[in-house]
């Protein structure tokens, strides 16, 4: 089964909540939010482990406290001794968590903002882009396009070390270093695009979408000790 979890941004009780946040996490994960420029992206990071926290011990009945929380080379986090893979994205307003059972998982989500896609031309290949320029909405078709390749380079795990033109996407799939990925676009908001990847095919149902209030997430982490997140 996949989860796929997400909420949204508000600015309330911000001065609440990032107490709360820096009582709950650890003094390791809270030295990093506290690196932000921006309030926006150290709640977007906070409400991302929160909605992991959820998932893990709602759906898999994780024991929160014995979570092992570690990082690839490439910086990708993952759980230690747990067949449980988790990826996490934001764009403005919307916060997304993917958790699955069934091996590596990446998600991106982007809001839909007006820009030349001509600028980005070298990212895909030259299939990809006739698509895009030939669809009836330009603007969302690359949107789609760019958020399936995000969401197969975060499956992988390598980031930047795979260019995004170094691979191209037919019917819902590609193959990275003799690895397969399967893609399934997630409508959340008609204002964002939402890409999963993963190693298997997602049919409907084994995706399970759940939307939870920021309120309920704040006061499930205040009940909870999230002490192992990094």
């Amino acid at each position: 089964m996949t989860h796929l979890l997400y909420t949204y941004l508000t600015n309330e009780n911000n001065d609440s909540f990032f107490a709360d946040a820096q009582n709950n996490f650890s003094e390791e994960f809270i030295n990093k939010i506290s690196n932000y420029k921006r309030w926006e992206d150290a709640k977007a990071t906070v409400l991302g482990r929160l909605l992991l926290a959820y998932g893990l011990k709602h759906f898999y009945d994780y024991d929160l406290e014995q979570l092992k929380m570690r990082y690839s080379k490439d910086k990708k986090p993952y759980l230690e001794d747990l067949a449980i893979q988790f990826n996490i994205s934001h764009s403005k307003e919307l916060i997304v968590c993917a958790i699955t059972s069934l091996g590596d998982v990446g998600v991106d989500v982007e809001k839909i903002n007006e820009l030349n896609i001509d600028d980005f031309k070298d990212q895909f290949s030259s299939l990809e882009y006739r698509r895009m320029r030939n669809s009836k909405n330009a603007l969302e078709s690359f949107y789609h396009h760019w958020t399936q390749k995000e969401a197969i380079v975060k499956a992988h795990g390598s980031g930047l070390n795979i260019p995004l033109n170094s691979f191209e996407i037919n019917n819902n799939t590609t193959i990275i270093e003799n690895k397969q990925y399967f893609l399934k676009e997630i409508v959340l908001n008609s204002q964002y695009k939402c890409n999963v990847a993963t190693h298997n095919i997602i049919s409907d149902n084994v995706m399970e979408l759940t939307c939870l209030k920021s309120k309920l997430l704040t006061d499930f982490g205040s009940s909870n000790s999230l002490k192992s997140f990094r």
